[in-house]
C-alpha cells in the first residue's frame, strides 16, 4: 500500500469516527441516575465516610505545595511573612526549618492515615453498591418470561448481566471517588491560589470554557461509539458460549476452523468499534491536553512578568507553579469526567432497558397472581391458538380437557407441537387466543411460579447442575432428607449406578452432568419428578435414553409414578402408551382424540383418528 493511499484511508478513517452520530436512544436519562441511586440507600453510612474522608484526604494534600513557598521565601530568601492573612500565620509559625520538616511529617502521616480509611469505606461503598445492583438485577431478569430466555442466547444474556454491571462497578469504583476528590481538591486549589495571586488565578479560569467546548464536541460521538461496541462484545459472548456449549457437536463434525472463521467476524467487528472508541477518548484528550499545555503557558507568561516586575515573590511564583501542574491535570480529568463516563452511561442505560422489561404476573415477590389453595388438576384447552410466527400456527383452535388424575399420551410427529403444548401449560408462552385454565381458573391469573411448583416434569432436554447427584435429585425439594433423596433414586431405578460411583451420592456430575450417561441423567431426572411428588406430572420423552431392558423395569415405576396424578405423556415409545388413559394426537396443529389400539402403534393411532371429533371430559 502506497503512502498515498495510507494518508487517504487515514483521513477516511478520522472523518467516519469523527461524523456526528444519528441521535440514538438508550441515553442515560436524570431519572435513571435517579433510578441506579436507589441502590446506594442502604450502603448510604459507607458512602457518607467515603466522602468526608475523602474531602479530608484532597485537602490535606491540597496544604503540602504551600510548604514551597514557605520554604523559599522565609526560610531560604528570609523574607518577612506573605502580607495576606490565609498565609502570614502558616510563614510565621513555620518560619523555622526544623518545625516546617516535623509539619511536614506530620502532615504526611495524618494524609496516610485518612487515605487508608478512604480506601475502606470507598472498598465498603463500591462492594456493597455492587451487590445490590447485581442481586436486584438477578432477581429482575430471573422474573421474566421462559419465552425471553428461549427467544435469547445464553451468552448474550450473560454479557448483559455480567459485563455491563462491571463497567458500571468500576465506575463506581474508580471514577466516581477521582472525580469527587479531584472536584474537592481544585477547589480548595482555587481558593489558595487567588490568595496567592487573584489575577494569574482569573487567567487560569479563563481556560475552563476550553475544556467544556471540548466535551461538547466528543460526548455524543463517543456515547454512540460506546454503544456499538457493548453490543457487538455482547454478541462475541452469545458466540463463544454457543460454541463452546455445543463442543461435542463440533468436534464430531471436525468444525473447528469452521467455528473460529464465524466468531473471528463477529470478534473483528467488536475490535473496530473498539478501535473508533478509542480513537475518539483520544482524539478528546488530545484537545484536552493541549488546553493544558496552554494553561501552563499562560501561568509562566503571566506570573513570570509579575516576579520580574516585583509584584509577586519567588516563592509565591514556585507554589503557583507547583500548583498548576497538579491543578491543570486534575481540571482535565475534573471535565474529561462526561467523556469517560460514556462507557458506564452506556451499560447503565442498557441495564436500565433490562430493569424497564416486565416480567411475568406473580414472578417477582411484589407482583400479583392468585395461589389457590388447593389443586384437583383438571387442565382444559378451549380454543387455543399458537404459533411463532403470524402466518405459521403451530396449533389451531386446540380444544380438549384432562381430568383430574387422569393420564393423557400426547403423540405427532416431529415438530407437530406436543412441546409447545407442554410450554403452553408452563406458561413459558401465552396462547394468541383462547385460554387454559387449571382447575377452572386461567393460567394467565395465577402466580407462575406457585404453578410449577405443583408440576413435576421429567424431559427429554436434561440438565444437571455442577454439584453432587443427591443435591441434583434434591432440586426439587430443597428440604427433602438424605432418607428422601434415596427412596427416590430406588424408585427411579438409579439408586444401585448411585452406589457405583467414586463418592455415592455425594459425586459430582459434572457441567450439565457430563460424568453420567444419558440414561442415568434421564433417571435422575425421574428421581426429582419422585421426591417433588407433585400433583401434575409431564413426561416428555422420559424413557427415550434408555435402552429397551431399562425402559421395561421402569415401565411399572411410571406406573407407580403416573397414580393418583394429572399426567401428560409425551412418548414416541409405543409401549408406553400402556399406562395412558387416553392418546391426543396433534397434525396440522389440530388436536384429536385417538382410541388406544392393543398392542399400541404409532401408526395405528395415525391411521385410526381420521378427523373424529375430540370427546371432552367432564
Amino acid at each position: 500500500m502506497s503512502i498515498t493511499d495510507c494518508y487517504r484511508r487515514s483521513i477516511a478513517f478520522t472523518r467516519d469516527i469523527l461524523r456526528q452520530p444519528a441521535k440514538t436512544g438508550g441515553g442515560l436519562r436524570f431519572s435513571d441516575i435517579a433510578f441506579f441511586l436507589r441502590f446506594a440507600r442502604p450502603i448510604r453510612r459507607a458512602g457518607a465516610l467515603a466522602l468526608v474522608t475523602t474531602a479530608l484526604v484532597s485537602a490535606e494534600k491540597t496544604v503540602l505545595p504551600l510548604s514551597l513557598k514557605i520554604f523559599v521565601d522565609n526560610i531560604l530568601l528570609g523574607e518577612a511573612p506573605a502580607p495576606d492573612a490565609l498565609l502570614a500565620g502558616a510563614g510565621g509559625i513555620l518560619s523555622s526549618l526544623n518545625i516546617l520538616v516535623a509539619a511536614l511529617l506530620v502532615l504526611g502521616l495524618l494524609t496516610g492515615a485518612t487515605d487508608l480509611a478512604r480506601n475502606y469505606w470507598t472498598a465498603r461503598f463500591r462492594e456493597g453498591y455492587a451487590f445490590n445492583l447485581q442481586t436486584a438485577l438477578f432477581e429482575h431478569v430471573l422474573g421474566f418470561p421462559l419465552s425471553y430466555f428461549k427467544s435469547q442466547q445464553t451468552g448474550y444474556i450473560m454479557s448483559r448481566l455480567s459485563d455491563d454491571v462491571q463497567i458500571l462497578q468500576y465506575t463506581v469504583s474508580q471514577y466516581l471517588p477521582q472525580i469527587v476528590a479531584n472536584a474537592l481538591y481544585a477547589a480548595f486549589t482555587l481558593v489558595i491560589l487567588g490568595a496567592l495571586n487573584i489575577r494569574l488565578t482569573l487567567v487560569v479560569l479563563a481556560f475552563i470554557p476550553l475544556y467544556i467546548l471540548v466535551n461538547a464536541v466528543f460526548i455524543r460521538r463517543i456515547r454512540a461509539a460506546v454503544h456499538r461496541e457493548r453490543e457487538r462484545q455482547a454478541y462475541v459472548s452469545r458466540d463463544l458460549a454457543e460454541v463452546i456449549s455445543g463442543i461435542d457437536t463440533v468436534k464430531s463434525h471436525a468444525a473447528e476452523d469452521r467455528e473460529v472463521h464465524r466468531v473471528s467476524g463477529t470478534l473483528r467487528n467488536m475490535v473496530d468499534a473498539r478501535i473508533r472508541s478509542t480513537m475518539l477518548s483520544a482524539f478528546s484528550e488530545y484537545f484536552r491536553v493541549g488546553a493544558m499545555s496552554l494553561m501552563l503557558i499562560a501561568v509562566i507568561w503571566f506570573g513570570g512578568n509579575d516576579v520580574l516586575a516585583g509584584a509577586m515573590t519567588v516563592g509565591d511564583f514556585v507554589a503557583f507553579a507547583v500548583y498548576i501542574m497538579t491543578f491543570a491535570p486534575t481540571v482535565s480529568t475534573f471535565f474529561a469526567f462526561p467523556v469517560v463516563m460514556q462507557p458506564a452511561a452506556t451499560s447503565a442505560a442498557r441495564l436500565r432497558e433490562l430493569f424497564a422489561m416486565q416480567g411475568e404476573p406473580g414472578a417477582l415477590p411484589d407482583a400479583g397472581g392468585f395461589v389457590p389453595d388447593t389443586v384437583q388438576g383438571r387442565i382444559e384447552f378451549s380454543r387455543v391458538w399458537f404459533g411463532y410466527g403470524e402466518d405459521t400456527p403451530v396449533l389451531r383452535d386446540a380444544q380438549f380437557v384432562i381430568r383430574p388424575g387422569e393420564v393423557v399420551a400426547v403423540v405427532g410427529r416431529t415438530g407437530a407441537g406436543k412441546t409447545t403444548l407442554i410450554n403452553l401449560i408452563l406458561r413459558a408462552f401465552s396462547p394468541e387466543k383462547g385460554t387454559i385454565t387449571l382447575d377452572g381458573r386461567d393460567l394467565s391469573t395465577l402466580d407462575p411460579r406457585w404453578l410449577r411448583r405443583q408440576i413435576s416434569i421429567v424431559s427429554q432436554d436434561l440438565f444437571l447442575f455442577h454439584t453432587t447427584v443427591e443435591e441434583n435429585i434434591r432440586y426439587s425439594r430443597p428440604d427433602a432428607t438424605a432418607g428422601d433423596v434415596v427412596e427416590a433414586a430406588e424408585k427411579a431405578q438409579i439408586h444401585d449406578d448411585i452406589v457405583r460411583l467414586p463418592d455415592g451420592y455425594q459425586t459430582v456430575v459434572g457441567e450439565r452432568g457430563a460424568r453420567l450417561s444419558v440414561g442415568q441423567r434421564q433417571r435422575i431426572a425421574i428421581a426429582r419428578a419422585f421426591l417433588k411428588d407433585a400433583p401434575i406430572l409431564i413426561l416428555d420423552e422420559p424413557t427415550s435414553a434408555l435402552d429397551l431392558r431399562t425402559e421395561d423395569r421402569i415401565r411399572q415405576t411410571l406406573r407407580d409414578l403416573v397414580r393418583d396424578r394429572t399426567t401428560i405423556l409425551v412418548s414416541h415409545r409405543p409401549s408406553l402408551l400402556e399406562i395412558a388413559d387416553r392418546v391426543l394426537t396433534i397434525e396440522d396443529g389440530r388436536v384429536r382424540e385417538c382410541r388406544i389400539p392393543a398392542p399400541p402403534s404409532l401408526p395405528d393411532l395415525f391411521k385410526g383418528c381420521g378427523d373424529a371429533p375430540l370427546r371432552h371430559g367432564a
